[in-house]
């Protein structure tokens, strides 16, 4: 995966280290409408921070800007991925099915270009904020959006420009994420999402305060 700038090469989004993984995501549903505040409920919530491991303990890094699986180590930093509802919508599939992802603090999104048969899409990462995708008209946002379909405790992202192709890494160490139509046993498509931890913004006796957020890794726009 490359970006397209040359010169775009991102320093990762430093963590604390922890002795123990972050608790597993096993629900990636974002809210897409911001809630009303009359009952003093938690306020809306947006944007999802986590990392991502696949099933062969291959962690998602950022490496001069090309996003890699590398095996978690114990003194591996993942990098941490900011994660959106697209608004983008269809007949078929639910929005909050539709996702943006972004690396690098939410400054570069993934994307995936348009081609056409017998070309092959590439997974880039493109220099734009996450929250502007959604001002985008849908032809534009189209190639950052991707389809979230949960397996067990496992995810898919397939993109919704290219249908049947699919986010994967190899089975080979830190070789570049990318995306594939070929489903096996040599490209893994299958994800975990772990908790990063996160500040929400709750309104409490009518005064919004701060909380560390345990059970979810989410955070507003």
């Amino acid at each position: 995966m490359n970006t397209d700038h040359e010169s775009c090469e991102e320093k990762h989004e430093s963590q604390p280290e922890t002795e123990s993984r972050g608790p597993l995501v096993t629900d990636l549903g974002l809210p897409s409408e911001a809630s009303s505040h009359s009952d003093l409920t938690i306020k809306s919530i947006k944007l999802m921070k986590c990392t991502i491991r696949d099933p062969n303990q291959q962690v998602l890094v950022l490496e001069n800007g090309v996003l890699k699986a590398v095996p978690d180590k114990g003194t591996t930093t993942p990098e941490t991925f900011y994660i959106s509802t697209s608004q983008l919508s269809t007949t078929s599939i639910k929005k909050e099915n539709h996702i943006f992802l972004a690396v690098s603090k939410g400054e570069l999104c993934l994307h995936c270009d348009t081609v056409k048969d017998p070309e092959h899409p590439s997974l880039q990462l493109k220099k734009k904020n996450i929250k502007e995708l959604n001002s985008l008209n849908g032809k534009e946002s189209l190639p950052f959006t991707f389809l979230k379909e949960q397996i067990g405790s496992y995810f898919t992202l397939e993109s919704a420009e290219n249908h049947g192709y699919f986010i994967y890494t190899s089975n080979i160490p830190r070789q570049p994420v990318g995306v594939t139509k070929d489903l096996g046993k040599e490209k893994n498509t299958q994800f975990e999402f772990e908790n990063t931890s996160v500040n929400l913004n709750v309104v409490q006796d009518g005064v919004y305060k701060l909380t560390t957020a345990k059970p979810c890794m989410t955070m507003e726009l």
